[in-house]
């Protein structure tokens, strides 16, 4: 009887024991699985953590110059032609090669706004300024342009809205300027994803071969650059110019002098052809850095750089003495009629 017991206790206690292992293995089976699917679902988040590859947006600054000055210009004009400029590859640009060493500080177009409103014409352009290439040259600094700055501008020189004016365009960013390499000025958006921007007036027969415009290979836009030098720069052209004065610059570095605006560009049309000054003391001259000689009744204009043409254009001889002559004579009626 007692061996009996004994036996089925035993037995009742294998049965307890792997019931109790049967639990644990279970349990144990059911913390694999959440674990697997917990493991899952981390695997599909995403952790933000600190990019050091993030590309930080540039903000340009009008550049600090010591001294502004002039360099490059194309100042003839075709009379009633306009162009624009367009954001799309190969129609955005206009080419112009440096003189002078330094920094650009200004690009001066002579135009007017376009018309408000339109379907064509945007209210703004933007862009920068490429060196070599105008779609893959490297690529410095940036400007803009707005119809309200061009309505502005033509205002204060006191003119109207549709008259055509010099129009100041101000460069942010150290833009280098290397003489004799040759720069783009590139538009890349127009406000409103309009197609144009602008009325810009232009020069037939390529009288800039240093540049272009994009339209055609010699139109030219009427144009000025500026280059502007660091107090750095300044000091080392001074000092290679001369080694007597050791006390260097003396000039005021707080603010550069405004330079007035140059004179009107010289229009291509043979009837408006006029060198002598108008009633507001405004004269239309050639281009900068030129030499008129004339010849009889011929003006030669030849301009001194190398990237210049000779331009022959035909005036009347109106020498004093043949006013005095002509004066003098009388009128074919007066000859036919006289009365004596």
């Amino acid at each position: 009887m007692g061996l009996v017991l004994a036996l089925n206790v035993k037995h009742l206690f294998l049965q307890l024991s792997l019931f109790a292992l049967s639990i644990i293995f279970f349990s144990c089976s059911v913390e694999d699985d959440d674990t697997q699917k917990s493991g899952s679902n981390t695997s599909n988040v995403t952790i933000k953590q600190p990019n050091s590859e993030i590309s930080v947006i540039k903000t340009f600054n009008y550049p600090k110059v010591y001294i502004e000055e002039f360099d490059q210009s194309q100042e003839f004009f075709k009379e009633q032609h306009e162009t624009s400029f367009s954001y799309v590859t190969k129609k955005n640009w206009f080419s112009y090669t440096a003189q002078k060493d330094g920094i650009l500080t200004k690009i001066l177009l002579f135009g007017k706004p376009n018309f408000k409103p339109s379907d064509h014409y945007g209210d703004s352009m933007h862009g920068f300024i490429r060196e070599g290439n105008p779609s893959t040259g490297p690529k410095y600094g940036e400007w803009d342009l707005t119809r309200d700055d061009i309505i502005n501008q033509i205002a204060n020189q006191g003119l109207s809205e549709r008259d055509a004016g010099w129009i100041t365009i101000r460069m942010r960013g150290e833009i280098p300027q290397v003489a004799g390499k040759t720069y783009f000025f590139v538009c890349n958006k127009i406000t409103g994803n309009k197609p144009w921007f602008g009325a810009f007036a232009f020069g037939e027969g390529n009288p800039y071969k240093s540049g272009r415009f994009w339209l055609h290979k010699e139109h030219d836009l009427v144009f000025r650059t500026y280059v502007g030098k660091t107090p750095e720069q300044t000091t080392i052209e001074e000092q290679e110019k001369t080694s007597v004065d050791e006390t260097g610059l003396k000039i005021d570095s707080s603010s550069i002098p405004s330079s007035p605006l140059p004179s009107l560009p010289l229009s291509q049309s043979p009837n408006s052809l006029n060198i002598e000054s108008s009633s507001n003391d405004t004269k239309k001259l050639p281009a900068p850095n030129s030499n008129i000689k004339t010849q009889g009744n011929i003006i030669e204009i030849e301009q001194n750089s190398s990237s210049s043409e000779n331009l022959n254009l035909l005036i009347p001889n109106t020498s004093e003495k043949e006013d005095i002559n002509s004066s003098k004579k009388k009128s074919l009626f007066n000859r036919l009629f006289n009365k004596k």
